[in-house]
C-alpha cells in the first residue's frame, strides 16, 4: 500500500496493466477490417473516363476490367442535364449538369450498351472484361 491508501498503482486504485489493454485489441479489430476492405476491392480496379456531349459519347467504346469504374463526365450545357442510361435498363444516372460526373463500378463481365436519354441517337458500349 502506498501512503495514501492506494494499491500501488499510481494512487487511483487502478491496476494500469489492464485499464491499457483494450487499445491493442481494438487496434487489432481495426487492422483487420482494414486488411478485409482492401482485399474485398479488385486488385488494379481503375477509373475510366466517358464524356457525354450534345452529339457524341467519347469514346463511344470502353473495354475495361471486371471492378473498374465508368465515370461518365458531362461538358456540354444542357437544361436539365444529360442522363446517360443502360440500354438494358440496369442503371440510369442522375441529370447531370455541365461538368457533373457520375461513376457506375462494373462488376460482372459482359458488354453494355448505353444512350444519352435526352440524344437518343447518342450511343456507346461498354465492354466489361
Amino acid at each position: 500500500m502506498t501512503r495514501d491508501g492506494a494499491q500501488g498503482h499510481g494512487g487511483s486504485g487502478v491496476d494500469r496493466r489492464r485499464a491499457g489493454g483494450g487499445w491493442s485489441r481494438r487496434l487489432w479489430i481495426a487492422a483487420a477490417a482494414t486488411l478485409g476492405a482492401a482485399l474485398a476491392a479488385p486488385a488494379g480496379a481503375a477509373e475510366v473516363m466517358m464524356h457525354v456531349f450534345h452529339g457524341k459519347l467519347d469514346p463511344a467504346a470502353l473495354q475495361v476490367a471486371k471492378g473498374d469504374t465508368v465515370v461518365f463526365h458531362n461538358l456540354d450545357e444542357m437544361p436539365g442535364g444529360h442522363t446517360v442510361v443502360a440500354d438494358d435498363g440496369s442503371f440510369t444516372s442522375p441529370p447531370l449538369p455541365k461538368d457533373g460526373q457520375w461513376k457506375r463500378t462494373f462488376d460482372r463481365p459482359g458488354r453494355f450498351g448505353v444512350h444519352v436519354k435526352e440524344h437518343p441517337n447518342v450511343k456507346g458500349t461498354i465492354e466489361v472484361r
